[in-house]
């Protein structure tokens, strides 16, 4: 009898380890992701008023294309940090969605367009996460565009994914 308590009670202590260190691993995580936002904000704060109220007359200034192509290669490390495992599923859903709508945008989708055409270049560049979402259908944790390849269970476990699915 003392020893089945003894067992339930070391059982209790490791699930109790166990979510604290998912726990912990979450907190790191949200503090990584708002690295990312800073990032973008600032490069927002680079556009014009005309660039980010998406009324594009065909021309675009330099200083908006590079914003713009920072903003890009930002998705696309965003991306790459979802495959190995550093982006939630809440937040890459969000994100993969923002980045969507934002790259068929006037200007954005301008330079978009540019850098698929210079990706066939040999030294290019090739955006590999953000080309497979801009394919996507949906943006869905776990789906088959998802960078990250890992089941749900193992995202739960490592806090990538809430234990209420959020």
């Amino acid at each position: 009898m003392v020893s089945e308590i003894a067992l339930i009670v070391t059982a209790i202590g490791v699930f109790g380890v166990l979510m604290g260190l998912r726990q912990s691993y979450r907190e790191r995580l949200r503090q990584f992701e708002s690295r990312y936002i800073e990032r973008y904000w600032r490069i927002l704060d680079e556009l014009s008023l005309e660039a980010v109220k998406s009324s594009f007359s065909g021309q675009i200034l330099d200083s908006e294309e590079h914003a713009i192509r920072r903003y890009i290669s930002l998705s696309e490390d965003e991306l790459e940090m979802r495959h190995y495992g550093y982006i939630g599923d809440n937040t890459y859903e969000q994100w993969g969605e923002g980045i969507l709508n934002q790259l068929k945008q006037g200007r954005f989708k301008f330079v978009w367009e540019q850098i698929q055409h210079e990706s066939k270049a040999k030294n290019a560049p090739k955006y590999t996460y953000v080309n497979t979402l801009m394919n996507a259908k949906e943006v869905k944790a776990g789906d088959s565009d998802d960078p990250l390849r890992m089941e749900t269970w193992q995202r739960m476990l490592r806090g990538l994914r809430g234990l209420k699915g959020v």
